[in-house]
């Protein structure tokens, strides 16, 4: 006997069949996660950088105390003439040179001599800050260097005592800045800087 198969049951047994083969991974469409319920963490300080124009506080500070990371010392926070952050605050940022940086020695570096006559190691570094405050206030300094990592230094002027420095001219070092520096998980408090206004 010859069976017929009409279109409805031929579509019927497809539908049965297609049913009994295994089963596909089905893509949900993608959608946004739920919102977490744990609190949300505190954002990042905003990155700044600000400066009073009226403060002139150009010049050479050198560290009193012996701070180093590694091979690389402390040397010295360099702080440029008030033009200097306008353009940096502007957007003119030369790749090495801010109006605020740190500078260390390597210490395991050879040696040189300079015109003066005077030793220095040839490899040095310096951080360039990625924020920073500067004021008669205070001074809040944050960089970041591949050796170095996150650097951070808050410091206090002592104005009088760094206008006398200014207006005495070369002489004795007199301390003018103290402050509290972070070298990735070290830190170094009350440390004093002397001044020193270049040649």
């Amino acid at each position: 006997m010859t069976v017929t198969i009409q279109p409805l049951s031929a579509l019927c047994i497809c539908l049965c069949l297609g049913a009994c083969k295994p089963a596909t991974e089905v893509k949900k469409p993608e959608t946004s996660p739920a919102p977490s319920t744990a609190p949300a963490a505190t954002p990042p300080a905003p990155v700044t950088f600000s400066h009073d124009p009226a403060l002139d506080a150009f010049g050479y500070y050198f560290a009193d105390a012996d701070v180093r990371s590694g091979p690389l010392k402390l040397v010295s926070l360099n702080i440029g003439q008030p033009s200097d952050f306008t353009d940096w605050e502007a957007g003119k940022r030369p790749s090495t040179y801010a109006p605020i940086f740190l500078a260390f020695d390597d210490v395991t570096s050879p040696t040189a001599e300079n015109e003066l006559g005077q030793t220095y190691h040839t490899v040095s570094v310096r951080v360039l800050p990625t924020a920073y405050r500067v004021d008669d206030r205070e001074i809040s300094f944050h960089g970041v260097d591949p050796r170095l990592g996150q650097v951070d230094f808050t410091g206090v002027f002592d104005l009088k005592a760094l206008a006398a420095a200014k207006a005495a001219g070369p002489g004795p070092a007199r301390t003018v800045l103290r402050g509290e520096l972070r070298i990735g998980a070290r830190q170094f408090r009350d440390i004093g800087f002397q001044y020193f206004g270049g040649d």
